[in-house]
């Protein structure tokens, strides 16, 4: 019996190698000789012990005297011991009781023994065996040439030894997605269709949180079944899909081994109703020891917490309480969360949007740990009916977050379905809010479709009143912001004017003054600086009659950007540097970040690289951190601008390219277009004629769609002329430089990009000559 549970070593391991590494090293010195591999079900334990033990370096010191003890099988001290003597093949003495005859053998050992005490937490926790099992195992760990590993589900290993633990603080982590893939594959083996895709994969392993038990059960189905079957049955059926065979077992079943945790540490009452509000959530519980008395009012809430991490079943992170994905989705269907505690937690987290700081930067990171469980808990309170003004407040708190946009847009779908009596105020607002949102997360068509609904439930012609002025005013301006995204600039304009005029209507001086901010940040991506000075300047004015900082230093940032684009960059320097300041004051992280950029960029021009680097990075970073891509990909073209002025070539391409795809993510064609310039200038300087050529050709055709581009265009033109310099076409080279000299000139305000081309011409000649 004891031979027929005593598993093989596993063929497919993968990702732990560097722990089966350190673990024999630590096993073979003389001064530390107890291993604790602990953690939940299913993340491998017993193989990892497996492996030590049938490593060379172990073989070689321990030899034949390795003993492998499943410990499943025994429920007390005296059934281990007499499961010891067998594997250990030890003889009984008449008148020896059996611990006399196992100790013996132990004491007088000659050489080292290793004993692998595996899933240990069934002796140590059934019945009243746990002081028995304590003693035997403590004896055992003073006999001087005796090593121990034990595998057991639990943070800590048995009894008052020193043991040398496996991972974290936790147990041993979750595999990394790569070796979790590679696993995966080799479990499937030849299986695998060719139109698998590596995406559909990580995001299988992805949902099962690369849990080693449930990536081989899953790996198990692909043999039969397309891998997209089995993505939609674990979709549907959760850990139901996780088994192997047709009688479940620890080793063949998810389910099954999460059922033993429950059995072994008795989990029943109010620690298996805690156990279910956490598999409700997400997120877990943040900073539990302050947030779960807040949540639930129940008693002895820190008792049933010791009791979860005893059973892994949970696990502490960051300070909060975690469950894994399979562990999570088995609780939740089989003990599903009674109403009384989704109302409970609705309350909690009503109150803690509302507790949040003004400050953004201060509010977004408290927001971070807990919007998964605010979204999972909403939306059930929506769809069950049970509340309807507070998500409202929800979504209008939310909608201060941009990294958020995805989950408000979906509550208030749900709010906008299911609430039928909801004021037309309310729907009005929170359509428009979507509408915003859409933009943000760039679905422009999707957007636009939600503006139209809603100003089209208002006569234009007719006469309106002050408040339809006002719904008008904001649809036409989120129609700006639509097109101005994307850069269609004369539908811009066009929005932005009709906005400016509902605003004047309804008498919305902030919106006047914003609109009017956004009609000069418009012109500027033109390249018209001097009108979008003045209407920024004027904004500015405005802003500061209403008395609205926010609209001060957000004018104070445009100047700057206008100033640092004439090349006035002492000037721009002095007004980024205090818009900086301000909007970090005010928690704009958007805002600040963006300053640091276009501060970034003048340093560059200064070729001040090392404090380039560091602003555009921290920059960057602030981007990722809100969710914004347009910023992140500029963030990448800057720094690959930098490693293009250093000759580090092959880095400025990889970011460019990035770039390049962070862009089209966001739909900015021409800021994709203004990658391939990049890139094109790039390859010139490598010596790749003919990529360069490619991609300035794609950039022109892109750009041509976009006439309004003139800046853009006529740069490209600009470069794609020395590279046929380069390439000695002087005929196709002079052809370019006049084609963007017309092109700078008929702007009007482009005399110096003029005399570029001028000088490129003259050069030209001068080649010529020679």
């Amino acid at each position: 019996m004891i031979a027929s549970a005593t598993p093989a070593v596993p063929i497919v391991f993968k990702g732990r190698e560097e722990l089966v590494k350190q673990r024999i090293n630590i096993l073979c010195q003389q001064a530390l000789r107890f291993l604790a591999i602990l953690g939940a079900g299913g993340m491998g334990k017993t193989s990892l012990a497996l492996h030590i033990m049938d490593s060379d370096l172990i073989q070689n010191k321990f030899g034949e005297r390795c003993y492998f003890i499943p410990c499943d099988l025994f429920e007390d001290a005296e059934s281990l011991v007499q499961g010891l003597i067998h594997v250990m093949e030890l003889t009984m003495q008449e008148n020896q009781t059996k611990q006399k005859v196992l100790f013996n053998h132990l004491q007088s050992a000659h050489g080292d023994l290793l004993m692998v005490f595996d899933n240990f937490e069934t002796p140590w926790n059934h019945g009243d065996s746990r002081i028995a099992v304590k003693n035997l195992i403590e004896k055992i760990a003073k006999c001087g040439k005796v090593s121990m590993i034990v595998t057991m589900r639990g943070p800590d290993g048995p009894g008052d030894i020193p043991w040398e633990r496996l991972g974290d603080q936790s147990g041993i982590p979750i595999l990394a997605p790569v070796p979790a893939k590679e696993a995966f594959k080799a479990f499937a083996g030849n299986k695998l269709q060719s139109d698998d895709s590596e995406s559909q994969i990580d995001s299988l392993l992805c949902q099962l949180e690369y849990v080693p038990l449930a990536i081989r059960l899953s790996a198990q189905h692909v043999k039969k079944i397309p891998l997209e079957a089995l993505i939609s049955m674990w979709e549907k059926d959760k850990t139901s899909v996780l088994t192997e065979g047709r009688v479940p077992g620890r080793l063949t079943s998810v389910s099954c081994s999460i059922d033993l945790s429950l059995q072994i540490f008795k989990i029943a009452g109010e620690t298996l109703n805690l156990l279910s509000a956490i598999s409700f959530l997400p997120d877990g519980i943040p900073s539990w020891v302050k947030n779960l008395p807040k949540m639930f009012q129940e008693e002895g809430l820190s008792f049933n917490v010791s009791t979860l991490l005893d059973s892994s079943l949970i696990y502490t992170q960051n300070g909060g309480l975690k469950m894994l994905a399979p562990v999570r989705e088995h609780i939740h269907s089989r003990y599903p969360i009674g109403q009384d505690i989704i109302d409970q937690s609705e309350r909690f987290y009503g109150l803690l949007l509302k507790s949040l700081p003004q400050n953004e930067m201060e509010a977004q990171p408290v927001l971070q740990h807990h919007i998964n469980n605010i979204e999972r808990i909403f939306k059930a309170q929506i769809n069950s009916g049970h509340s309807k003004t507070p998500c409202i407040s929800a979504v209008n708190i939310l909608d201060r977050f941009w990294r958020f946009a995805s989950v408000s847009v979906g509550l208030i779908d749900l709010i906008l379905e299911n609430n039928k009596n909801i004021k037309k105020d309310d729907e009005v607002g929170l359509k428009l809010m979507k509408a915003t949102n859409l933009r943000w997360m760039g679905r422009f068509q999707d957007a636009e479709d939600q503006v139209i609904s809603v100003k089209d439930c208002i006569n234009e012609e007719g006469n309106i009143s002050q408040s339809e002025a006002d719904i008008l005013g904001r649809c036409f301006d989120i129609l700006r912001g639509i097109y101005y995204a994307q850069d269609q600039y004369e539908k811009a304009t066009n929005m932005n004017l009709k906005a400016q005029k509902y605003f004047k209507k309804s008498e919305n001086q902030w919106a006047q003054a914003n609109s009017m901010r956004w009609l000069g940040d418009i012109y500027y991506m033109q390249a018209k600086y001097k009108e979008a000075s003045e209407m920024i300047s004027e904004a500015q004015q405005l802003f500061q009659q209403i008395g609205n900082e926010l609209g001060v230093a957000e004018c104070l940032k445009s100047l700057g950007d206008i100033y640092r684009m004439q090349g006035r960059n002492d000037e721009a320097i002095e007004m980024l540097s205090d818009a900086q300041k301000q909007f970090q004051t005010f928690g704009n992280q958007l805002r600040a970040a963006e300053c640091l950029w276009s501060l970034g960029e003048l340093y560059r021009k200064q070729k001040k690289f090392d404090e380039v680097i560091e602003m555009i990075i921290k920059a960057q970073k602030q981007f990722e951190e809100i969710g914004y891509k347009k910023g992140v990909a500029q963030c990448l073209r800057t720094l690959g601008v930098i490693y293009g002025s250093q000759a580090q070539y092959d880095d400025a391409v990889d970011m460019f390219s990035n770039a390049q795809m962070q862009y089209q993510n966001s739909g900015g064609i021409v800021d994709v277009a203004w990658c391939y310039q990049y890139l094109g200038t790039t390859y010139r300087l490598q010596g790749q004629y003919k990529k360069a050529k490619e991609v300035f050709t794609e950039a022109l055709k892109l750009l041509k769609e976009y006439p309004g581009e003139k800046y853009k265009i006529g740069c490209t033109l600009v470069n794609f002329g020395y590279l046929f310099f380069d390439m000695k076409d002087f005929v196709e080279a002079r052809r370019k430089y006049e084609e963007a000299r017309d092109i700078f000139a008929s702007h009007g305000q482009l005399g110096r990009q003029v005399n570029y081309c001028l000088q490129a011409l003259a050069e030209l000649d001068e080649a010529i000559d020679q």
